[in-house]
């Protein structure tokens, strides 16, 4: 398809984990998760919302502040008009209608993504219907409480791709000294606040059927990682090897490398021949709704092989 011009829309934005204690850390191994989290989080909403047309990203620069660890964020959107686009007039979602409708600010009607699945806290809708107003529909709980939300926000809270990073998100409430999460966009507007207990109100409250498989497949995250082998290969068919990818194993595909071939004419992979890859890491929801992980490498940047041993003929004469 081919492109006309493009443009740029962002906006930032600021997250903090809280506490009660004094102290302004976190444990990188709950941080980082909870990052990559975010970018996911704001990634799939965006595809949901605007398709191929808009990509988005997400910077992330940290500050420290009394008991607690705050981060701010700029989520940049490049929009992409294309022919087809233009004339069928379609609406781009900003990156302020975004983050409203995921609730991280406000401006969705009263409830974003999070505010909705706090106020459902893990009871099942009995009835979703269109509301007068377009754009909107109505949601009946059994105990007779509904509530009016943006159809945009409904659909997103049916998004199995959404639900596991808003998962990644909340993960560090509840560890260390971390006891709320607090989200802030115009320095005018309210902050959004929620604890723990708000956490698995959230997460319980998910409308993903049993068996739901995302219609579209997530796109692969590529990273440079080290691998060493985890067991011996002499075999050049093999379409996929055994490595220790830090400190779990893992089964990658090198059908697209030379590395059998390469190891072959070296008489055999060893254990901890080690690797430095370009490699796709891809997520895969299998029918019950988990997540199965499927790793490709994609090229070959360096390689150290194993340390031999030394053999030592101790029957030598002296």
């Amino acid at each position: 398809m081919a492109e006309t011009e493009g443009s740029e829309n962002q906006y930032s934005f600021e997250v903090s984990y809280d506490g009660e204690g004094d102290a302004h850390s976190m444990d990188v191994l709950e941080l980082a998760p909870a990052l990559v989290a975010f970018g996911k989080l704001i990634r799939e909403t965006n595809a949901q919302l605007n398709g191929q047309n808009v990509a988005v990203k997400l910077l992330v620069t940290s500050d420290f502040e009394h008991r607690c660890f705050n981060i701010s964020f700029e989520v940049i959107q490049n929009i992409i008009h294309n022919i087809a686009a233009f004339f069928e007039k379609e609406e781009v979602k900003s990156a302020r209608q975004i983050l409203a409708d995921l609730g991280i600010i406000g401006g969705a009607g009263g409830f974003g993504l999070f505010k909705l699945l706090k106020w459902k806290s893990g009871r099942p809708a009995t009835e979703v219907r269109d509301a007068p107003a377009p754009g909107v529909v109505i949601i009946q709980l059994g105990d007779g409480n509904q509530a009016r939300v943006r159809r945009d926000v409904f659909e997103l809270s049916k998004n199995p791709k959404v639900r596991a990073a808003v998962e990644g998100t909340l993960a560090p409430l509840g560890t260390g000294d971390i006891t709320k999460i607090v989200f802030k966009g115009d320095r005018s507007a309210e902050p959004e606040i929620y604890d723990a207990n708000d956490a698995k109100d959230i997460v319980a409250s998910f409308d993903v059927p049993a068996g739901a498989i995302p219609d579209q497949e997530q796109e692969p995250d590529t990273v440079t990682a080290w691998l060493r082998v985890y067991s011996p290969v002499y075999d050049e068919k093999a379409d996929k090897w055994r490595f220790w990818y830090g400190d779990h194993s893992i089964y990658a595909d090198i059908t697209e490398t030379t590395i059998a071939k390469d190891a072959l004419q070296r008489g055999g992979a060893l254990v901890n021949d080690l690797y430095k890859v370009k490699m796709q890491i891809k997520q895969h929801f299998t029918k019950g709704g988990a997540i199965r992980l499927e790793y490709k490498i994609v090229s070959v940047m360096d390689f150290r092989s194993s340390p031999q041993q030394i053999k030592f003929n101790f029957d030598e004469e002296k």
